[in-house]
């Protein structure tokens, strides 16, 4: 069975190095790992790597991941693609998309950000109207190089 497939399922998990499919536990701490999904109700990770983490209270250090959803996260020098959570600590940390009702932020860049409650310096790329503008902007420019494509089509 090759690793990405295979499931583990506990109580509680301590993974220090290697990787696995996936993780499922009420307490899961990953140390130098990581896994394909992670799912539980404490999750702790140093210098790991996932590609979604689901959870209650989700705490990365140092560790990366594409998405991360939990009702409480913390980021310390990490970084993630997509954040949901209803409140957030970023330390440090780069995202994608944070999404979520309180946030606190300290020198934590994202891509875009939207929050209820913002506590901290917000540095974000693109705000809700910069988002909308750029996705009218490649909607306008994706339609128009299908039109010319057909126009050119036809001739020949």
């Amino acid at each position: 069975m090759d690793k990405e497939d295979q499931r583990l399922d506990a109580e509680t998990i301590n993974l220090d190095g290697g990787t696995i499919g996936h993780v499922e536990a009420d307490e899961i701490l990953i140390t130098q790992g990581g896994a394909r999904s992670i799912s539980g109700n404490h999750i702790e990770m140093s210098q790991g790597g996932a590609w979604s983490v689901q959870g209650g209270r989700i705490e990365m250090s140092r560790s990366g991941a594409v998405g991360v959803r939990g009702e409480h996260i913390s980021f310390l020098g990490a970084a993630t693609g997509l954040a949901i959570a209803d409140t957030a600590k970023l330390e440090d940390s780069r995202t994608g998309l944070v999404v979520g009702r309180e946030i606190h932020v300290s020198n934590s860049p994202s891509l875009i950000f939207v929050a209820r409650e913002v506590h901290g310096d917000v540095q974000t790329y693109l705000d809700a109207r910069g988002a909308l503008l750029a996705g009218l902007a490649a909607g306008i420019t994706g339609g128009m190089f299908l039109l010319l494509s057909r126009l050119l089509r036809k001739r020949t």
